[in-house]
């Protein structure tokens, strides 16, 4: 009996594992999309604002903005300064309500970062002098005031490894980020070195653009970083 006459005879078990065999299509295609190309995320709290979260004139403490995450880009290509990545810490520590981080990409693997007098530089593997970082994504409570651990204000941070990024909140006065080692407010949390970075396996995409509140939707662009670090 051929396929098309066991339907004829069975219609009732013929509609039941058409719809069957549509479900399974949908699912693996929402989840191969959610999984490999595209995913929403919500922001939660102050770190990253006012780039993201800032609504209403107001850093919001909670979940506010959506965000489409782009997780086809790092299969193609490198992980860049400047983007906003999403991605699971070393340990998950503080906001029991974040599974996921979202910070900015500050340093690649082979650069030393340093923070001097609350600006940022960052010295390239292949040179030999250390730049101030520009960074025009910064507010005027966090412009030239960045701090280390604690409440340093100077500090050499280990060479980037390989496969690896030091990260930041552009909030830098309210960011658990690889200036502590992703433990909130604490001076001795970096006890292993290693512990100041993310790896890119844990990287969950790039924040592409911003989709809610539809008054605050756009493109989330990198700053232009090459005028001062391909010298």
């Amino acid at each position: 009996m051929s396929f098309k006459q066991w339907a004829d005879k069975h219609p009732n078990q013929y509609f039941v594992l058409d719809i069957a065999i549509n479900i399974i299509v949908i699912v693996a295609l929402v989840y191969g999309v959610r999984s490999y190309l595209i995913s929403p995320f919500q922001v939660f709290g102050p770190s990253m604002c006012n780039t993201l979260n800032f609504i209403d004139n107001e850093c919001q403490r909670s979940f506010g903005e959506y965000l489409i995450v782009n997780k086809a880009k790092y299969h193609l290509g490198d992980v860049a300064r400047g983007d906003i990545v999403v991605f699971e810490p070393p340990t998950i520590a503080g906001d029991l309500h974040e599974e996921y981080y979202i910070k900015r990409i500050i340093g690649l693997p082979g650069d030393t970062v340093s923070i001097r007098d609350g600006r940022v530089f960052v010295q390239p593997a292949d040179s030999d002098e250390s730049i101030q970082l520009e960074e025009p994504y910064l507010n005027e409570q966090n412009r030239n005031k960045t701090l280390t651990n604690g409440a340093g204000r100077n500090k050499t941070y280990p060479p980037v490894p390989e496969g690896h990024y030091f990260v930041m909140g552009d909030n830098r006065a309210q960011s658990t980020d690889s200036r502590t080692c992703f433990e909130p407010s604490s001076r001795n949390a970096c006890d292993d070195p290693h512990k100041y970075f993310i790896e890119k396996s844990s990287i969950s995409g790039r924040s592409w653009f911003i989709l809610w509140p539809f008054e605050r939707a756009r493109i989330l662009r990198n700053p232009d970083y090459s005028a001062l670090l391909e010298k």
